[in-house]
């Protein structure tokens, strides 16, 4: 039940997120990563590594989303004048990433081959369905989707490293 709620929640975060994005209307993102902050953190339903994740996804997802803004591979709609910068709506999607990674996606951590493809395909295929959307405009669509891959790829990596040594096996066996 709760796996199946953080993943509702997060499915919602992202079409509120990114339909607010196209429309300017960002007051449902808003009450979406409140609701999913309150249920992963402050409930019975919280995991000890979620706030950790939390600021590790926020920061990781920042810079990987600002480069991409920075070097013009993609233009943020509704970025409130920031444009060489990731908008906070973005971060709202980085923050309910990383409050699924030990619920709803629990299952990937410890098949990382399985969690690769699903990374390498679904990261890409997220920003086309926002850019689909309008949300984003994806400038050299095949350079960028190639680079946001390898960055995934990358971030996922390095996030279920920490998650390993977070579960006492004190390797960083994942990167």
């Amino acid at each position: 039940m709760k796996n199946g709620l953080n993943f509702i929640l997060f499915q919602s975060l992202w079409f509120g997120c990114v339909l607010g994005a196209a429309h300017k209307i960002i007051w449902p993102a808003v009450l979406i990563i409140s609701s999913m902050l309150a249920v992963s953190l402050f409930s019975d339903f919280r995991n000890k590594k979620d706030k950790t994740f939390l600021f590790i996804c926020i920061f990781l997802g920042f810079i990987l989303d600002s480069l991409l803004a920075h070097y013009g591979l993609i233009n943020y709609k509704y970025d409130y004048g920031y444009s060489h910068t990731a908008p906070f709506w973005i971060l709202f999607l980085w923050a309910g990433f990383a409050l699924t990674l030990n619920h709803s996606m629990s299952w990937l951590i410890n098949k990382p081959r399985l969690g690769t493809l699903f990374i390498v395909i679904g990261a890409p295929l997220s920003y086309y369905s926002a850019e689909k959307l309008n949300a984003i405009q994806i400038n050299e669509p095949l350079v960028t989707l190639v680079f946001i891959s390898i960055m995934w790829l990358i971030i996922y990596h390095i996030i279920l490293a920490i998650n390993s040594f977070y579960l006492n096996e004190k390797t960083l066996n994942h990167v």
